[in-house]
């Protein structure tokens, strides 16, 4: 009997083209459990104002595309220079053909790809799985960028914990009756009252304590916004820019960025004898909520307002499980009883690593791989996630 023959597989690298849109959405479905649309992808890739082609380098498998490294196109500030950006984002393989090096060759072809200096930079927070290999190809540890937490349901919480959820029965009161309720029913529904009490009590505090904590500013006016006033907010972005690197605000910006199909947004606005002076920006996400933005990017300057704005998306999203901010997003975050996942207690049940900042260097002189973490500002809208 003759050997049996093999064949082994040939992997190539090459740029992204758009027959392969639909086996990326497939795959994304399939990595990270999120189903994403044709919409989306042409928000985020096609639409993209910073870039004129889509920037996602391909591995496949005999010609068949089995992963993707893509790059999320942005316009950073330092000061008064403003220099084109890519987030790594949204990098993928296959499960069949893991461990085959593909994240490498996708990375070395990225990177050769953009060496000319168009963009300038990349960054991006790796997690565990790519952390070492981006560390391979020149990106360099900047330092950990917190995200805040703010518990708002600790009973559901510990519900989710336990695994105990009571429900509620019917009461047996009704004409022509029904069979009396059980002990465990009974406690059941015992439970569920107590639940039900405990959580509007907890709720009722929260909302007199973020009152208490904000200023009764009576010169602001508070609006609220179901469409982010792209126009507003760059206006504001304008009145206390800050130093630190981070995105660049511009409505252009705002209009694509809040363009994401994938999530709707909140604004709240305070405005002070008829000027826009601050914003917040919210996203709810399940059974949690997001401030994904708040300016002027530099907070201290309307602390004060936006300690109003925050009161009021509180009042709103009292119902929501917890809140999250990242970043320089609120100027006094543990004044609210948002908690960073880099201390204590959160320390001990987060992993924070997934928010280590990196940086590499495409521009000759440049030097952002040994910048400080406190040389950089983020809010979620600065990432490539929200």
């Amino acid at each position: 009997m003759s050997p049996q023959t093999r064949t082994a597989t040939r992997y190539t690298v090459r740029t992204f083209e758009p027959g392969d849109r639909e086996t990326f959405l497939s795959l994304y479905d399939s990595v990270f459990g999120r189903d994403r649309s044709a919409e989306w992808f042409r928000w985020k890739f096609r639409e993209n104002p910073y870039v004129d082609h889509v920037p996602i380098v391909v591995a496949t498998a005999d010609g068949e595309p089995v992963g993707f490294r893509s790059l999320f196109a942005q316009e950073m500030r330092a000061g008064e220079t403003v220099l084109p950006a890519f987030q790594p984002c949204d990098t993928m393989v296959h499960p069949e053909h893991r461990g085959r090096g593909l994240f490498d060759r996708m990375n070395t072809r990225a990177v050769e790809r953009y060496a000319d200096g168009a963009p300038s930079f990349f960054f991006n927070f790796p997690n565990e799985h790519s952390k070492r290999g981006n560390e391979k190809h020149g990106w360099r540890e900047i330092g950990t960028v917190p995200a805040y937490y703010r518990p708002q349901n600790p009973l559901g919480a510990l519900e989710r914990v336990t695994d105990i959820v009571p429900t509620p029965t019917g009461d047996g009161s009704e004409a022509g009756g029904t069979e009396p309720q059980s002990f465990d029913e009974q406690a059941a529904a015992a439970t569920a009252t107590v639940t039900d009490t405990i959580e509007n009590a907890v709720a009722t505090s929260h909302r007199a304590g973020d009152r208490l904590l904000a200023d009764s500013d009576s010169d602001l006016a508070i609006e609220r916004y179901e469409t982010p006033p792209a126009d507003t907010l760059a206006a504001v972005y304008r009145r206390a820019v800050p130093d630190a690197i981070h995105t660049n605000r511009t409505a252009d910006f705002y209009r694509w960025r809040f363009a994401n199909p994938a999530q709707s947004y909140t604004t709240y606005v305070a405005r002070r004898d008829d000027e826009p002076v601050a914003a917040l920006v919210v996203s709810g996400v399940g059974d949690h909520a997001r401030i994904v933005e708040t300016v002027p990017r530099a907070v201290e300057s309307e602390r004060a307002a936006l300690d109003r704005l925050l009161v009021a998306a509180l009042d709103d999203y009292a119902d929501r499980g917890y809140l999250e901010a990242f970043g320089a997003t609120l100027p006094a975050p543990l004044r609210f009883r948002f908690y960073p996942d880099t201390r204590f207690p959160l320390s001990a049940l987060l992993q924070p690593a997934a928010r280590t900042l990196f940086a590499r260097d495409l521009e000759d002189g440049l030097e952002l791989e040994s910048s400080a973490i406190d040389a950089w500002s983020f809010s979620r809208l600065d990432l490539d996630t929200t």
